[in-house]
């Protein structure tokens, strides 16, 4: 993470990040609330500590039910105060009659619903993080932080993306070499981190050259909100003025096969990745096809205020953005290690 470049600069000071878990808090935001009907349970939940696949068992084992009963939106941080919503496939079955007792667990709401929650069902997270043992200008902190939330920021894969010193890539590696097998259920999470990595190397490669944040003859623009977007073969007047605005966003890839006609921007990604052969043919041999993702992402509604000389942030972000690449463009972060 350290050695993607920055786009405002970099860094004006330094504080620590998950000091305690109550200082890195995070609220779920989901498409849609349960209809009060159906098979499924839905059961949203406060955790402290506890981490979102560990708590899945436990639910499976207190609902009595295999774990493939037990589904959720996405992973959630461990150390954090989190609100995260799961979903027990119970058909023909009441709710379970004794209560939920797990150290750092409280139910904030169940209720049943006709659909389970699959993964990715997720509108994004809602943030509330405080850094501790600021060091820095505390107004030129707060300058940054009005850019990044009126100018957007690199919409950068965190490292959480590539699993503990990046071992979900080494894995990958030799997944591709044929040197190590993996199971079926296990494989997407490393060719995710596989694209991931190449996403970032795209758009590492476009912070560096100034062009992140702007719409090229032949970019793929995506809309704000959601996954809908064009191809602009020569951004006009209107483009820009949405640009301009945070309405659209230039995007890069997330490798795999491509269909359609090559545009310069295909061409200059394919220079850009020009060492990275092994990585685009294992995805090959494996049918992933490519994607998109936004170069840029906006914390919305994002409030700074301070409370004992630390910094105190509140922000939304979309899914599959991370709130720790929102924070690096503004401070080094030092991350407290927890065992």
């Amino acid at each position: 993470m350290d050695s993607l470049p920055y786009a405002w600069g970099g860094p004006i000071g330094r504080a620590v990040l998950k000091d305690r878990p109550e200082d890195f808090r995070v609220d779920e935001v989901l498409p849609e609330s349960p209809a009060g009907e159906g098979e499924h349970l839905w059961l949203t939940v406060e955790k402290t500590g506890q981490n979102t696949a560990w708590l899945a068992r436990q639910l499976s084992r207190w609902a009595n039910l295999p774990l493939r009963a037990v589904s959720y939106a996405g992973l959630k941080d461990r150390h954090a105060v989190t609100t995260q919503t799961f979903s027990l496939h119970l058909p023909g079955r009441a709710d379970p009659v004794q209560p939920l007792v797990i150290d750092g667990v409280r139910v904030l709401s169940q209720d049943r619903h006709p659909r389970k929650l699959k993964t990715g069902q997720l509108v994004g997270n809602r943030f509330t993080i405080r850094l501790r043992q600021f060091d820095g200008d505390a107004d030129a902190l707060t300058e940054r932080w009005h850019t990044l939330v009126e100018q957007g920021l690199p919409n950068y894969f965190g490292l959480q993306r590539f699993g503990s010193g990046g071992a979900n890539l080494e894995r990958a590696r030799q997944w591709f070499r044929g040197e190590a097998k993996l199971p079926r259920g296990q494989q997407s999470i490393h060719l995710s981190a596989v694209r991931s990595y190449l996403f970032n190397t795209l758009l590492a490669r476009r912070v560096e050259d100034g062009t992140w944040n702007r719409l090229l003859p032949g970019d793929f623009a995506q809309f704000r909100e959601g996954q809908g977007g064009f191809l602009c073969e020569q951004p006009g007047p209107d483009d820009l003025d949405r640009l301009a605005d945070g309405r659209l966003s230039p995007t890069a890839s997330l490798p795999g096969d491509r269909t359609g006609e090559t545009t310069a921007i295909d061409d200059w990604e394919s220079t850009v990745l020009a060492d990275e052969q092994e990585w685009l043919e294992g995805l090959s041999a494996r049918r992933m096809q490519r994607a998109r993702r936004k170069t840029r992402v906006y914390p919305e509604g994002g409030e700074l205020s301070w409370d004992a000389g630390d910094p105190v942030f509140r922000f939304f972000l979309p899914a599959g953005s991370y709130a720790t690449m929102a924070l690096r463009e503004a401070v080094t972060l030092e991350e407290d290690r927890h065992p």
